[in-house]
This record gives structure tokens, C-alpha cells and sequence, in this order.
């Protein structure tokens, strides 16, 4: 193997050696390895003419670019071939033009444009070539700083050495040479055509006398060769330029001036003046605006959820905090490319399929909503919804940054850089104002302008097609940021000493799609073409036909499936009150996931609601298909969240449902359990193959759905699956996981699945198979734990609680204890361990005897406080464990419970029903006034959930669980599973 054929397969992730990667690049390009091969040695031959030929001319070594870029671009001499024929052309350009009122300042603004472009693009290059350069000790100078000096005032003024150099990197030349090249001719073209423009700007935007003072280009990536969103800088008014036909923004706002007439509102879409010419636009400028009163606050949060109603019901996508502009109190949609989206067809194979599909057309998916672009290898995350907390922001992802400037020891740094506020964020004097407190405006605006949609169909889709018929409407095929990323790494030095070290680079693009799929190999072939003008990819579609273009317009193909416009109609269709409750919900839990939800608005006036409305409300949130039940969930960590379907753990997903049907005997529940089961079934089978530490859990992961199957078993349930079967192989499969794993509480760790195999060798007593296999895993979990406490004298450190502290440990050792004959060593030294455990917790008790837990915890609640440790002391002591003021301690803390337990939180897990619950079991007093106590805590628990919807529909934070909590089946259930008995 050659070593260029060693150095490319490098570059691919499914390519392994020279035969693979010949078939690969006989797939994409139509020529074989060998032909790569004799195509790089040729370049490698040619490639000094061809520096030779572009930099014999002199002219630009006498050009001296304007001294104050001298302070930020370190390097000119460097780039001064590349910039000097652009600057000339464009000069002889300016000079015919009247209209430029100080064309010398607006070449220098031209010039500076071009050589940040030079700076950018090859920094990585010069920061090697000077090291290189000072390792091999040929910068003259006594200090560092004075060895730089000599390269940018004696090596970059030497045209040998610059022609060297871009003989070394030829395609850093090219890539230079092509993109100052294609920049050149879209100025030519943008001053071209404000020549021709000039009266209908004027009277089109009012405005007398235009005088152009320069062009900024600072207003996003390249496409299409070169062209960009750029602003013109008149004398008296800024304009913005587009490089495309804004017909859809004019008609945007036709249709909002229509709908506003109709319907007798006001202020529903936001959209600036637009000027549209053939191929290109002109855009009024908005400016960003504080509010001047919180009055105008509160009218700008519900205008913007009257966008999220517009952009939710058009299929929009795209509207991150970017896209909107915050001016007054109006949200201006200032990039409406995306607003009509054409998405394909998903087929719809499970109610996993259906759910996703759902969120992926739902509010969710429009980047309005408060939302964080999150990094797993980074731990961070950034905000990046149009509503947000106006906080400062640091990107999640490290960026490069010269460190060291000034001497011949610069290089490269990576850090995570400082952004700035959105300008969809409102601000009002002088301080950004967060989403939190606005959610009501949000919500009222949302729902009056969904109503009106579903009140109002057949006029509205008249309206519909009547503006949005063959509109041109960007098509996104792939992320942008991963186009950026690989733009970014294309200028890697590596990739610039050969052409085709630089295209085979960008062929990876092949990897992630499917070759043999002729829209997929098109697209790619299409992008790549792109990608090397160093233009970050784009594709229109028309709204009418699905037809797909490129940014100069070339055909590609035509997708099949819905138009645009008729995905338009069909959501307008099956908009319903019951689908505004939907995505109402998804707002909520959009806010409260990325921690900005705040209590702010009175709930419903207090009402007897009875049981039968939590049955009723679990079983119209059901999603349904193809005899699989389930429901919505989210996941939120650190302002992170996801809204997906419902998991199989017992914590918040299926299999606590499950048991939920199980012990209720409610009919219309238990009509639901058949379907219920065949999901979660599916659900392990197609998505949970592979199961690591994260999801292995006795409450979180697979081992709480294997305590489940136990739970059905005992109570005789027909569940169509061979139970012994499956638990065996999935604790044979997990078993190595389980040795290894790290994690000591009962939750998500070994001392829930020690609980779990218990009851696994409880259930099955007479499969031999499983009891010598769990008997293993037993015994080496008991082990584990005893040689912990013995080396630490704790398992969790500073956490004394139940589900993530020492006494879910503590519960689980002494069950297995129980197992073991009274004479048993082991037995012995569970016991001893929890007498020690114990004794030492009472020695750092003060006379207020308030049990310490862990940082930040309630300590009135299950989970992390001492309601959980309560019911521990409570198993220790029904279960015989010799302690004399186990029972005292019991008492004591009970009562402390029921008369200071009270929180604003009600859920199982660590509010006031589960505390309730608890109490239920452990205190000998007449049920009827836990079931009272019960009762009213669930009223006000539904009170808030009808005020405040989302999709929490599990056992231990959920409606299930609070449903259990109102009947003393559910209540037995519950202790049990708290447990894990």
C-alpha cells in the first residue's frame, strides 16, 4: 500500500484498506484508486508552473495595502498577490460609479473584506510554517518576538519566498485565488445592479438621495460562489441586500395584512419592507429596539407566540434566535428561507415512529421555543431558541484562537468563545428581560391565533394557496453547522498541499448518505462541488412541485410525496383543541426544561375533581398505532431537555404504567394494558438492544422492566412473552455491565438491581438456570458493597437518603441478609454493617435530631430525604433487625413528617402525596385520613397540571403515580415498588 493510499483511507470511517477504498471511489467519482493516484502525482508536477505562472507578474509587490490592517492581519505581504488584482478590479469598478460618495474609503472597506478572508482561511498554515520555521532555526533574532519580526519584515517581503511557500500549498493558493475570485464578480454584480436601482430604492423605501458609503459583509456564510446577505451603508439609511428573490417574504406579508382584515386582529406577522428584483432583493433595515415599557414587554411575548402559532402550523423550522429580531415590541422574522419546509414522508412503523413524527412536527421543532444546543464531549450548552433567558452565552464547542501573537512561538489555542445575546432578545432599559416571567403572553397569543386556524379552515387554506403557490423556499438536506465544520477542516495544511488530498477530503461526505439512492448521490455529488469554492451548500424547493435546486439554480431532482403547500393544508386540517392542548404542553415543558419556568399565573379556582379525571386525562394524552400504546415524556438536566416517547423504566415510563393498570383493576385502564405491553415489548427489542450502564437501572433501565415482569407474573397476568426467557438472557447479557458498574444507589445502580434479583429469585424459584445465575450476581454485588463499607465506612459519601444515598444500599443489603441462614457469615456482617451505619449517624445528631442529607435536597421528601430514610428504618424494624430505637426513631420522624412534611411539590417521588403514601403504610392511625389528606394534595396536584399541561405521565413524578396514591391497592403497589419488594 502506497502511502498515499495510507494517508486517505485515514480521512474515511467505513473505508479500511486500498481494495475498499477502490470501490468506494469507483462508486462516488467513476475513477478507481489508481487513477487518484496518478491524478496526485501529476498535480504534484504541474503544480510549481502553476504557482510560477500566477505570481510572475510584479505589480504586487509594490502595492501597499492601507496601514491600519497592519494591526490585525500581521501577515499582508503574505496575501498581497492574492488581494492586489481583486482590489485593482474592483477599483476600476467604483470608478465609474456616482452614486459611491467616498470611493476610497469604500476600496478600503473592499480591501479589508478581502484580506480577513486571506486571514481566515489559511491561519492554521502560517502558524505551522512559523514554527517550522523556528525549529528549524531559520528566524534570525535574539528573542522570540524579535525572530517574528523577521518573518513579516524580511521573509514575507521576499517574493521567492512567497512564490516557496504557495509552491508548498498550492491549494491554499487556489482556494484563495477562487474565493477572492467569485467575490470579486458578485460586488460587480450588487454595484451593477444598485446602478440600475437607484429611483426604485428610492421610492420604494423613501428615501432622497442615496449615497453608498461601503458594503458590509459581515452578515453570514458564503453561498452560490461568493454571494452572501450583506449590508449597504448609505449615507442617510442602511439596506440590506439579498442574493435571491424575496418573493415569499412580500407574500408573507400579504397574507398577514389579509389575515389581519379577516379576522379582525392586529400585529400577527412581523415581516420588513422587501423591494424584490429578479435573482436578488432589497430589504428594509430593522434596527433592534428596547421596549419602552414592560406593558410593550408583555405585548412583544405575545406577538411572539402568535409566530409560534404561524411557524408551527406552516411546517416552519429554523427560527433559533438568530432569525428573529427584536425591535420594540415586534419580533421581526428576518430570514424567512425556511418558514415553508419541505420535510419528506416518514413511514409511520411503531407508535415510536408516530410519537417522533409528532414532536418532529410540532412547536418544538420551529427553534422559537426556549431550547439549548448542547455538547455530550463538552458537557455544556448553549441557548439558541428565539426565546431565551438573555443571559450571557459561551459556545459548547471549542474554537480556535491565536495565542502568542507577536512571536515565532504563536499557535493555536481552543477555547469555548463568548457569544453575543440573540437579537430575538427584548430588552428594556438598557437590561435584556428573560422569557421566564412571560409564558401566559406566550401561551395567550399562541392559542388566539390557533383557534382562528382551527375555527377557520376553509378561508384560511384559500389564503394559502392563494400567496404560497410556487413559492422558492430553502430545502435543508443537511445541517448547517456540519457544512461549517467541514470547511473549517478543509483548510487543514495537509489538505492544501495536493488538490486531491483536498477533494478526496470532502468525498467523506459519501459516507453519510446512501450511494446506490439517486436523489442521495446527486445532493452529494452536488455539495462537494460547492464545498470546494468554499461555499457552505444550499437548495431551494419550490412549494407546488418538490422540485430541488442549487443556489445558481441548477435542477437536481424531484422528490416525491406532498408539496409543500399540501403538507400546509393537511396540518391546517387536523389542527383540533385537542392538538392546541398538545402543543401547549410542549411549550410548557419547553420552559421548564430549560429551566425558565416560573409560577406566575393564578391556577384554576379550586375544584373537587375526583379520580375519573386522571383516568380521563391518561387516556386521551395516549398515543396509539398499530395495537402499541404509549405516551409522551421529557428528560431535563442542566437546561437541557427532551421531549420523546415514554421509556420502559419504572421511574417515569412504561413498566411503571404497567404496574400502575396492574394494581388499579380500572376497566378503562386495563383495556389500555394489552397495547401498553406490546410497546414496551417493541420498544426493548428495536431500541434498547444495546444496553449500557445508563439504562440498566432497577428505577431507570432495563432491571426495573425485569422487576415488572415479576410483578405481572405473581398476579397471574397474560403478557404473551416468555418471561423466564427473557430474564435470564438479559441478566446473562448485562452481567459484566453490572460487575463493572460504578454507580452504588438503587435508582440507576447496583443496589436496585441486587433489590431486582431478589425478586427475580423470589418469582422464579423453580428455574434453576435463573437462581444459579442471580445467585452469582448476588453474591458478587454483596461483596462489592461489604469491602466499600469496610474501606470507607459508607457507600455514598454525604448522602445519607434512599434512592441515591446509603439507605437504598442499606434496604437492599439487609433483604439479601434475609435470604441467608441466621448462622451465615455473611449475614453476620450485613447486619453489623447497618448497626454501624446506624450508631454513627445517631452520634452526629444534635439535640434538634434533624437527620443530615444531601446538599440541595428537600428534606421532607422520599427520594433524597428523610421520608425515604424513615421508610428504610421502617423496613429494618418490621423485618427484625435487633435495634432498640429503631422503633422510637420511626415514630418520632413519622409524626415530624405529617405535621412539617408539607411542600409545594406532589409527586411520589419527592412531594406531598408520596410522602402521604408512605406515611400510609408506617403510621397507625385510620386510613381515612391519609385518603383525605390524599385526595386534596391530588386535587391541587391537578389543578396546577390542567393550568400549567405537559406530558408526565409516569409513576414516581407523574399522573399514574398520583392516580395509584387515591386507592389502596395503588397505595400497596406503590410502597412496594418504592422498595423494590
Amino acid at each position: 500500500m502506497s502511502a498515499i493510499t495510507d494517508k486517505w483511507i485515514k480521512l474515511f470511517n467505513n473505508v479500511n484498506n486500498s481494495q475498499e477504498l477502490d470501490t468506494f471511489l469507483k462508486n462516488v467519482s467513476g475513477k478507481g484508486l489508481n487513477e487518484w493516484e496518478q491524478l496526485y502525482n501529476d498535480y504534484d508536477e504541474s503544480k510549481n508552473l502553476l504557482i510560477e505562472e500566477a505570481l510572475e507578474q510584479c505589480e504586487w509587490i509594490l502595492y501597499i495595502p492601507q496601514q491600519r490592517l497592519k494591526t490585525r492581519i500581521n501577515w499582508l505581504d503574505l496575501y498581497k498577490p492574492l488581494c492586489y488584482k481583486y482590489v485593482q478590479k474592483i477599483y476600476s469598478i467604483v470608478e465609474t460609479k456616482n452614486y459611491i460618495s467616498d470611493k476610497q474609503t469604500f476600496i478600503e472597506s473592499i480591501e479589508e473584506y478581502f484580506f480577513d478572508i486571506c486571514m481566515n482561511i489559511s491561519y492554521r498554515t502560517v502558524v505551522l510554517e512559523i514554527n517550522d520555521l523556528r525549529r528549524n532555526s531559520k528566524l534570525l533574532g535574539e528573542s522570540r518576538e524579535d525572530r517574528y519580526k523577521y518573518y513579516i519584515d524580511i521573509l514575507l517581503r521576499d517574493k521567492e519566498y512567497i512564490v516557496d511557500f504557495y509552491k508548498r500549498y498550492p491549494m491554499l493558493y487556489e482556494v484563495l485565488d477562487q474565493k477572492l475570485k467569485n467575490i470579486s464578480f458578485y460586488i460587480q454584480e450588487i454595484l451593477n445592479n444598485l446602478e440600475d436601482d437607484i429611483q426604485d430604492i428610492q421610492n420604494y423605501f423613501k428615501v432622497s438621495d442615496l449615497q453608498l458609503f461601503k458594503i458590509n459583509f459581515n452578515a453570514g456564510d458564503t453561498h452560490s460562489k461568493g454571494k452572501t446577505v450583506c449590508i449597504l451603508n448609505f449615507k442617510d439609511k442602511d439596506i440590506v441586500y439579498k442574493p435571491r428573490n424575496m418573493i415569499l417574504d412580500v407574500n408573507l406579508k400579504l397574507f398577514a395584512e389579509e389575515f389581519e382584515k379577516t379576522f379582525g386582529i392586529s400585529d400577527t406577522l412581523f415581516i420588513p419592507k422587501t423591494l424584490i428584483k429578479k435573482g436578488y432583493s432589497y430589504v428594509e433595515m430593522i434596527e433592534i429596539q428596547e421596549c419602552s415599557t414592560l406593558e410593550d414587554v408583555k405585548i412583544y411575548f405575545e406577538n411572539m407566540g402568535k409566530i409560534l402559532a404561524f411557524l408551527h402550523l406552516f411546517g416552519a423550522k429554523d427560527y433559533h434566535g438568530e432569525n428573529v429580531l427584536a425591535s420594540g415590541r415586534f419580533p421581526y422574522l428576518i430570514d424567512n428561507e425556511t418558514i415553508l419546509h419541505f420535510s419528506e414522508n416518514e413511514k409511520i412503523n411503531t407508535s415510536v415512529h408516530k410519537m417522533y413524527d409528532f414532536v418532529a412536527n410540532s412547536v418544538y421543532s420551529t427553534g422559537i421555543l426556549p431550547m439549548t444546543l448542547y455538547s455530550i464531549n463538552n458537557n455544556k450548552g448553549m441557548e439558541i431558541g428565539a426565546l431565551n433567558s438573555g443571559a450571557r452565552r459561551e459556545s459548547p464547542y471549542l474554537t480556535h484562537k491565536l495565542s502568542n501573537v507577536g512571536t515565532d512561538e504563536i499557535r493555536i489555542e481552543k477555547v469555548f468563545k463568548e457569544v453575543g445575546s440573540f437579537p430575538s432578545t427584548v430588552r428594556y432599559e438598557g437590561e435584556n428581560i428573560s422569557c421566564s416571567n412571560y409564558l401566559p403572553q406566550v401561551q395567550q397569543g399562541f392559542e388566539e391565533i390557533y383557534r382562528i386556524f382551527v375555527d377557520n379552515k376553509s378561508v384560511i387554506s384559500k389564503m394559502i394557496k392563494k400567496y404560497f403557490n410556487n413559492c422558492e423556499t430553502r430545502y435543508i438536506y443537511r445541517n448547517t453547522n456540519i457544512y461549517v465544520q467541514l470547511l473549517e477542516t478543509s483548510h487543514h495544511p495537509e489538505l492544501l498541499k495536493n488538490r486531491y488530498d483536498f477533494e478526496m477530503y470532502f468525498l467523506r461526505l459519501y459516507e453519510y448518505g446512501d450511494i446506490s439512492n439517486e436523489f442521495d448521490s446527486k445532493m452529494i455529488h452536488d455539495e462537494i462541488n460547492q464545498l470546494k469554492n468554499d461555499d457552505v451548500p444550499i437548495f431551494y424547493s419550490d412549494s407546488s412541485n418538490n422540485n430541488i435546486s442549487n443556489g445558481v439554480k441548477e435542477y437536481i431532482l424531484s422528490l416525491e410525496g406532498e408539496s409543500i403547500v399540501e403538507k400546509i393544508l393537511n396540518r391546517i386540517k387536523i389542527a383540533s383543541t385537542s392538538n392546541l392542548v398538545r402543543q401547549k404542553r410542549i411549550i410548557n415543558m419547553s420552559f421548564m426544561g430549560t429551566e425558565l419556568f416560573v409560577k406566575n399565573i393564578e391556577p384554576l379556582k379550586r375544584k373537587d375533581f375526583g379520580r375519573e379525571l386522571f383516568v380521563k386525562r391518561l387516556l386521551s394524552s395516549r398515543f396509539e398505532h398499530d395495537g402499541e400504546i404509549s405516551w409522551l415524556a421529557m428528560l431535563a438536566m442542566d437546561k437541557n431537555y427532551d421531549i420523546s416517547p415514554m421509556k420502559y423504566d419504572l421511574y417515569s415510563g412504561t413498566a411503571g404504567i404497567l404496574l400502575g393498570i396492574n394494581s388499579l383493576e380500572i376497566k378503562e385502564l386495563e383495556e389500555l394494558f394489552s397495547g401498553v405491553m406490546k410497546y414496551t415489548v417493541n420498544y426493548i427489542k428495536d431500541f434498547s438492544s444495546d444496553i449500557t450502564y445508563q439504562n440498566i437501572g432497577a428505577f431507570t433501565g432495563i432491571y426495573g422492566y425485569l422487576y415488572a415482569l415479576c410483578v405481572l407474573k405473581e398476579s397471574n397476568k397474560d403478557i404473551s412473552l416468555e418471561i423466564e426467557t427473557f430474564i435470564f438472557e438479559t441478566i446473562f447479557r448485562t452481567k459484566d455491565i453490572v460487575s463493572n458498574l460504578d454507580n452504588l444507589d438503587i435508582i440507576g445502580g447496583i443496589s436496585g438491581i441486587l433489590g431486582v434479583l431478589l425478586k427475580v429469585n423470589s418469582t422464579f424459584k423453580g428455574n434453576l438456570d435463573i437462581l444459579n445465575l442471580t445467585d452469582k450476581l448476588m453474591k458478587l454485588i454483596v461483596q462489592r458493597l461489604l469491602k466499600i463499607y469496610a474501606e470507607e465506612g459508607s457507600w455514598i459519601s454525604e448522602d445519607p437518603g434512599y434512592a441515591h444515598g446509603n439507605y437504598g444500599v442499606i434496604v437492599q443489603l439487609y433483604k439479601y441478609s434475609l435470604s441467608l441462614s441466621t448462622d451465615s457469615n455473611i449475614r453476620k456482617m450485613i447486619i453489623q454493617c447497618v448497626q454501624d451505619y446506624l450508631r454513627k449517624e445517631r452520634e452526629e445528631l444534635d439535640h434538634n435530631r434533624v437527620l443530615k442529607i444531601r446538599k440541595n435536597a428537600k428534606y421532607y421528601s422520599w427520594c433524597n430525604g428523610i421520608v425515604g430514610i424513615v421508610k428504610a428504618k421502617h423496613y429494618l424494624l418490621i423485618n427484625g433487625l435487633s435495634d432498640k430505637l429503631l422503633s422510637e426513631e420511626v415514630e418520632y420522624y413519622s409524626k415530624d413528617i405529617l405535621t412539617n412534611g408539607l411542600n409545594l411539590d406532589n409527586s411520589i417521588c419527592h412531594g406531598n402525596v408520596g410522602n402521604l403514601v408512605i406515611l400510609d403504610s408506617i403510621l397507625p392511625v385510620q386510613t381515612n385520613q391519609f385518603e383525605n389528606a390524599i385526595h386534596q394534595e391530588s386535587n391541587q396536584y391537578l389543578l396546577e397540571k390542567m393550568t400549567y399541561e405537559t406530558d408526565d405521565w409516569g409513576v414516581l413524578t407523574g399522573e399514574m403515580g398520583i392516580l395509584m396514591a387515591n386507592y389502596k391497592a395503588g397505595r400497596k403497589c406503590l410502597n412496594e415498588l418504592l422498595l423494590l419488594n
